[in-house]
């Protein structure tokens, strides 16, 4: 950092999305950047192949930094969630899917390709599974709108200009780290919101349980709670929040079905995994962890019961040939 700008404060445009340096505390509201202000507009979407290199920069780079783990059944469970709201979610990346962080504070992100890390921390933190669509869905819809690739790149090149004495790794984590602590904007991030009410609304999901969810997140902050610092400082105030998304349902409920949760659901799949021997590193260069991942349960299904099939008829075939050279 530069002499003079040590005594300056980072802030977070509210309308790009992009960190400036100002050299007072900002109020919360009406926060922008001097192209903003000066009347530029916004980057667009930057192009797919330029997004794949960076994305590639910081997955290497964070591989460094954090602990990716995974679960088998966890991984299921989660994926088929994901699946879901990638569905109801306009513009979202084909193929979103889910790594967990091997970190207790609350931490989320989404990469341009779709790619969801959430902390531990946050998973411990929900209580069910309509507060975890929300919190996913938030997520995809960064990717969806292009919010993670603008912020990857423009600071992927800021990055590369600082870079000092060869550690580039350590320049891509900070960068990555940077977006995790100042998120993508209040406007951009209210339109996340936005989006993932409607997510999981579609797909039959009480609203309730985000209203229990920022109330939790709120309390937290007012009590000084360790581990929620960073999802604070990138997101409005949870009460505000709150207070938006409760204009966005009035007068849309619907009080012929029940909105579902699925709380014992998410406890027997998620709550019980935390802390389990069953999570197994996992690496967050690739895309996959091995090809049948890519299969849909059914066929999933159809496939151990042809291995089945096939390790009986060896066995039968062996039983016969066993029993023709007793025979002679």
């Amino acid at each position: 950092m530069r002499e003079e700008d040590r005594q300056r404060f980072v802030f977070t445009c509210g309308k790009c999305g992009l960190p400036f340096l100002a050299d007072e505390i900002l109020p919360q509201s009406g926060q922008r950047c001097g192209d903003c202000q000066a009347g530029k507009a916004p980057p667009e979407v930057p192009e797919e192949a330029l997004t794949g290199a960076m994305e590639e920069e910081v997955r290497a780079a964070l591989s460094l930094r954090w602990s990716f783990v995974t679960s088998p059944s966890l991984t299921v469970y989660m994926q088929r969630l994901v699946n879901q709201l990638e569905s109801r979610i306009p513009g979202a990346p084909a193929g979103c899917r889910v790594v967990l962080v091997d970190d207790w504070s609350m931490r989320t992100l989404a990469l341009p390709s779709g790619l969801i890390l959430i902390s531990l921390g946050t998973l411990a933190f929900l209580q069910d599974e309509a507060e975890l669509a929300f919190v996913l869905a938030h997520e995809i819809a960064h990717a969806a709108s292009g919010d993670a690739a603008v912020r990857l790149v423009r600071l992927g090149y800021h990055a590369a200009a600082s870079e000092r004495n060869g550690a580039v790794d350590d320049v891509w984590t900070e960068t990555v780290l940077d977006l995790v602590r100042l998120g993508y904007g209040r406007e951009r991030e209210r339109n996340a919101d936005a989006v993932a009410l409607n997510a999981i609304l579609a797909i039959g999901y009480d609203a309730v349980s985000v209203g229990r969810y920022l109330a939790r997140i709120q309390e937290c902050v007012r009590a000084g709670t360790s581990g929620v610092d960073e999802l604070a400082a990138a997101h409005p105030p949870a009460d505000d929040r709150s207070r938006r998304l409760d204009r966005a349902l009035f007068g849309r409920s619907r009080r012929d079905s029940a909105p579902k949760t699925n709380r014992e659901v998410f406890r027997r799949a998620a709550g019980q995994h935390i802390l389990a021997a069953d999570l197994v590193p996992a690496d967050l260069t690739q895309d996959h962890d091995s090809e049948g991942d890519d299969l849909p349960a059914e066929n999933a299904g159809s496939g151990n019961l042809f291995r089945l099939a096939a390790v009986i008829a060896a066995l039968a075939a062996i039983i016969i040939f066993v029993g023709l050279m007793l025979s002679q």
